[in-house]
């Protein structure tokens, strides 16, 4: 059995989950009643992740079984994994210059950009060098890791938009 029909399953349910990490969010965003200039600069960047990062999983979700329709199964986990950690690569600098505007960046924001460029690189030795079975594993891994970022940029959300003092 095709290896990319063995993983559309765990694929779907990541595009799944991504959106509705994305949706919920949005929820919250609207039941605090806040609009875009009232979020301080954190919750905007907080904002920006959980969307950011859902839409990377959503998006790089779907890419293996769109190229899988057009090329073999060991090219079409190769060039995913490729743009995948392009696109990750580009992401890393730009949260670097995202926090770098931050007043107080916490520990975790001054580590983010460090932690997914590692990732990153990772990507692209895994895609250009490894044997296509690790590619896979190593791509839904860190479809993973972009999930869970995106459930804890939601939990962040969600706490941050609660007003201490009406509780």
């Amino acid at each position: 059995m095709d290896s990319i029909v063995q993983s559309t399953d765990t694929l779907t349910v990541i595009a799944s989950i991504a959106v509705t990490i994305a949706g919920f969010s949005g929820v919250v965003v609207a039941l605090t009643g806040k609009t875009a200039e009232r979020f301080d600069q954190a919750e905007r960047l907080n904002l920006r992740i959980l969307l950011q990062v859902s839409a990377f999983a959503l998006l790089f979700s779907l890419i293996p079984l769109i190229l899988h329709r057009v090329l073999p199964l060991d090219l079409s986990w190769r060039v995913a994994m490729l743009l995948y950690g392009s696109v990750h690569v580009i992401d890393a600098g730009f949260f670097v210059l995202k926090t770098g505007r931050l007043q107080a960046p916490s520990m975790a924001q001054k580590l983010a950009p460090l932690v997914g460029l590692t990732i990153a690189v990772g990507q692209l030795i895994v895609g250009a060098m490894a044997p296509i079975g690790w590619v896979e594993v190593f791509y839904l891994l860190v479809l993973l890791w972009h999930l869970g970022i995106a459930g804890m940029g939601f939990i962040n959300l969600t706490f941050a938009s609660r007003d201490p003092r009406t509780e």
